[in-house]
């Protein structure tokens, strides 16, 4: 074998090396490419879920709102006015708390894909779902309290104590679900 037969074979072997492995590589980033694309359309789909999940919570904590402050209204009329028997204050002792379903954000969060969403959508989210959290445990707090309201309700000593608590807890309620209704304007508003 020949200095220049060596030197060829070489040659063309080391250009089938160079070959497979450009071939390696280019494979692995357009691996890398088809799964950031998915990776981003997953977000975007998240994104969309999120959107339409707010729209709905939004749609019903408005409407637990003008319903509370109904019941804010009776309640405060019947003690002002001294008629407080439970036949006539019974409709005003129901809480409304609206819709505060988190899936889709939940679903995002054990995902990739929150991590190909924009940083301030992100943010917003993280400080709504927070919020929206916050409004949460309070509900229940009232809830986990009903049943002794309006027992001490229907107690004529206890009667205008926890008809004052009760409109207090549907007040804050209020208070709070006008706070988290900011926050999915501000997700609204920052999707369009």
């Amino acid at each position: 074998m020949t200095k220049e037969t060596f030197a060829a074979r070489w040659s063309k072997t080391g250009s089938e090396i160079a070959g497979i492995v450009f071939a390696v590589l280019l494979a692995l980033w357009l691996e890398g490419w088809r799964e950031d694309v998915e990776l981003q359309e997953r977000a975007d789909d998240f994104v969309a879920r999120i959107t339409a999940e707010v729209t709905e919570n939004q749609t019903g904590l408005k409407e637990a709102i003008a319903e509370n402050d109904i019941r804010i209204t009776g309640l405060r009329a019947a003690r002002e006015s001294g008629d407080i028997a439970i036949d006539q204050i019974g409709q005003y002792l129901v809480i409304s708390g609206g819709s505060t379903s988190n899936a889709a954000w939940q679903s995002a969060q054990m995902t990739q894909a929150i991590g190909h969403m924009p940083v301030e959508t992100v943010s917003v989210l993280a400080r709504l779902y927070d919020s929206q959290a916050y409004y949460a445990d309070y509900m229940r707090f009232i809830f986990q309290r009903y049943t002794e309201l309006t027992t001490a309700a229907q107690r004529p000593d206890d009667a205008r104590e926890a008809l004052q608590m009760f409109q207090q807890h549907l007040a804050i309620a209020n208070s709070l679900a006008g706070q988290l209704l900011e926050h999915y304007d501000a997700f609204l508003v920052s999707q369009k």
